[in-house]
């Protein structure tokens, strides 16, 4: 276990393709305290991939231990979580987070995320079976998918607007904004 100065956990929040698990690496080791990626921790729970779980057990399913592991881990875990990009689909999840520590949005452009995620077969709320180009079908899913998510995002006590910084320059936008808010103080 790595001796954090954090005084609460970093939950960092946003798409998916928006770098939270990346950065957030690079963001628990300039803190040196202990990284969590949410998926990898659904992944362990469940013996399967996720394109796996939603597959066999449904996305209800997925909800439902993603949820149950979030409560559970945010109530004992400091240091830096990245959350999946549908964490945040219930009210009271987003109340409870920024309960136990601080919620950080990492707002990317969506021409970004729209770049990052072109050709990613891993995720299963990108498969489509609309008419269009690849393209055309992810534009309209990612447009659909931050309709319903950015209501909860934008609930962040913390907002990093990540243009198209680096995982390392996220990381310090991160702990500026913590010195100011959380009094974190690095030696």
């Amino acid at each position: 276990m790595k001796n954090s100065q954090l005084k609460q956990p970093l939950f960092l929040c946003g798409m998916m393709g928006s770098g939270k698990s990346t950065a957030g690496r690079k963001l628990a080791d300039r803190l040196d305290a202990p990284f969590l990626d949410l998926d990898a921790q659904i992944v362990r729970e469940a013996g399967m991939e996720i394109p796996q779980i939603f597959e066999e057990k449904g996305e209800e399913w997925f909800r439902n231990l993603e949820r149950t592991l979030l409560i559970r881990e945010s109530q004992q875990f400091n240091g830096v979580m990245a959350l999946g990009g549908g964490s945040l689909q219930n009210q009271r999840v987003v109340d409870h987070l920024k309960v136990y520590g601080w919620l950080v949005f990492l707002n990317v452009p969506k021409s970004v995320i729209l770049e990052r995620l072109l050709g990613s077969k891993n995720r299963p709320k990108l498969k489509s079976n609309q008419p269009g180009s690849e393209t055309d079908q992810l534009d309209r899913t990612i447009t659909q998918l931050l309709e319903q998510r950015l209501p909860f995002y934008k609930q962040a006590q913390i907002t990093i607007d990540t243009g198209s910084a680096t995982p390392p320059e996220i990381a310090e936008m991160i702990i500026k904004k913590i010195k100011i808010y959380d009094g974190y103080n690095r030696h």
